[in-house]
């Protein structure tokens, strides 16, 4: 050992400050970032593929053809139409919560793939001669829910467990810009396509788009390896160890950083089996780990039942009850939409990592109270008007670009934090619980919506406005800030309780110590 090296325990010093092999390498340099990234890759084309998907059909509808084709659904059936996955999506939740713990988190994602290439396939030969259009494309769309969940599950799941842990944080926040990124290209494909073709590869073409993500997905997903904490459960501390070297460590099998990691996961992993946390019964009984389901559920709550449905999924109908009714304008409205939401998403993943998550959903949702007040406003100024009012018209174009930038500055957290939240031993579980959440909302949302706003137009804003208060109120008194902790620290914040962490050995740059790793060590941390 290296005389001047000094051991330090976590109390001692914060894991920010620890040593890595990447912190003194160029990004050309760093090998195993590299390869890492390629691995992160399928996540982020996973979530372009499903931010595509989920704003293609909404785009679609104003499409003429597509109507023909399809029978012209409208209030139940559309509804249906919108909904099917999210219910086929909760029917296969358990199913892929038991993969996830017992055979692997990359099961849940090729199982994407198949289901992306499968469903789109159908889905694209709706209406052909002379079929049922209506009822192949549901089908399709259920098929394709199926995937969703999976996916959403286990890739949550996969981009907390093996990013580095410097970069975890703003990593897992950026997740679901890339959704956003999705929506964005479904848009312009759509302007393009809807817009100025009046046959039924207006439909059809944005709809085929989905099948070479669905096949690099399912490419990439063989060379993805298992996540170190999946491989640390099951015994297989080796490889666990070697994942973490080659790619957190570049290959340095001495790095502080590395064995801090590794240490740190073993003993909350042991913590957690010996007392069988893994099962629904040790969960139910500990406070904190409803407390974490409960904040899961919560987020679902904001995402879902704040207004956000009808203008996703319904945005051609919001912009008709103001009439703005032609579909190059509906859609150009929406491309532009598109990348102005996900400037602002990027934008909140910078800020987040200064404000944290708490803060930042209080500080948005009076916004988003505002944006609807105003909407009902401006589309019944409008429809009490005479010969209608463009004035209106405009102010619900502003409006909702104001609705959908702010509530996408919210999405980082909404969909980071159901996963980190969680131990590690209960992380499948409580997507579980968050997935079957979201998906009975969603599909009870995107349903009623379109009923509601074909019954009542919008006048339909006015039920969402006492739940977006009830979320704010719900926020400031029940949610736990999470920022600057490793997962397996954030137990501390909901526990207060003493957790075992290792022990490390700094040695100045350049310098390494061969061995294993030391012994770990108990602190004491406060509650936040």
């Amino acid at each position: 050992m290296v005389s001047c090296a000094h051991k330090v325990t976590a109390s001692m010093l914060d894991w920010h400050t620890i040593p890595n092999a990447n912190d003194r390498l160029k990004w050309y340099q760093n090998k195993g970032q590299m390869k890492l990234n390629l691995f992160l890759s399928i996540i982020f084309v996973g979530m372009v593929l499903n931010g595509y998907d989920g704003s293609l059909v909404s785009g679609l509808q104003a499409s003429d053809a597509w109507q023909a084709d399809l029978g012209y659904p409208d209030g139940v059936r559309l509804g249906l139409l919108n909904a099917i996955g999210s219910i086929s999506g909760l029917v296969v939740g358990p199913i892929i919560t038991y993969i996830d713990e017992n055979w692997g988190r990359r099961w849940g994602i090729r199982f994407y793939g198949y289901t992306m290439l499968i469903g789109s396939v159908i889905g694209c030969v709706a209406g052909v001669s002379g079929a049922n259009g209506y009822g192949i494309f549901v089908a399709g769309r259920a098929i394709i829910g199926l995937g969703l969940a999976s996916f959403l599950m286990t890739s949550l799941i996969v981009v907390q467990e093996i990013t580095h842990p410097r970069s975890r944080e703003i990593v897992a926040a950026s997740w679901d810009s890339y959704w956003i990124l999705g929506s964005v290209i479904a848009a312009w494909v759509n302007f393009g396509c809807v817009g100025y073709i009046t046959s039924s590869w207006s439909w059809r073409i944005p709809y085929i788009i989905q099948v070479p993500f669905a096949l690099y997905i399912l490419i990439v997903v063989q060379f993805v390896p298992e996540t170190p904490r999946f491989l640390l459960a099951k015994g297989r501390e080796a490889e666990a160890y070697a994942f973490l070297v080659e790619y957190h460590g570049n290959g340095d099998a001495d790095d502080a950083l590395v064995r801090f990691e590794f240490d740190e996961m073993k003993e909350a992993i042991r913590i957690e089996q010996a007392a069988r946390a893994e099962k629904w019964s040790t969960i139910l009984k500990s406070r904190s780990n409803v407390r974490r389901l409960g904040l899961a559920s919560l987020m679902v709550f904001l995402t879902n039942m704040s207004g956000s449905s009808i203008i996703y999924y319904y945005y051609t109908t919001v912009f008709d009850l103001v009439g703005i009714t032609d579909a190059t304008t509906q859609t150009g409205i929406q491309a532009g939409l598109s990348v102005f939401t996900w400037f602002c998403q990027i934008v909140a993943v910078y800020i987040g990592k200064f404000v944290g998550r708490r803060k930042i959903l209080l500080y948005i949702w009076p916004t988003l109270l505002l944006s609807l007040v105003g909407l009902c406003v401006s589309s019944g100024v409008f429809a009490n008007a005479s010969e209608g009012d463009t004035k209106a018209g405009i102010a619900t174009v502003a409006l909702v670009w104001i609705y959908l930038g702010f509530f996408n500055g919210s999405n980082p957290v909404l969909y980071s934090y159901p996963a980190e939240v969680q131990t590690f031993s209960m992380r499948s579980k409580g997507l579980l619980v968050w997935n079957t959440v979201s998906q009975l909302m969603s599909a009870y949302t995107t349903w009623v919506d379109a009923i509601a706003l074909d019954a009542i137009g919008y006048k339909y804003y006015i039920v969402y406005m006492p739940l977006v208060v009830i979320q704010w109120v719900l926020v400031y008194f029940y949610m736990v800030e999470t920022k600057g902790y490793t997962l397996e620290e954030i137990a501390i914040v909901f526990d207060g309780k003493n957790l075992s962490l290792p022990s490390v050995d700094i040695l100045p740059a350049g310098e390494h110590q061969s061995g294993e790793a030391d012994d770990t060590k108990s602190r004491e941390d406060e509650n936040n």
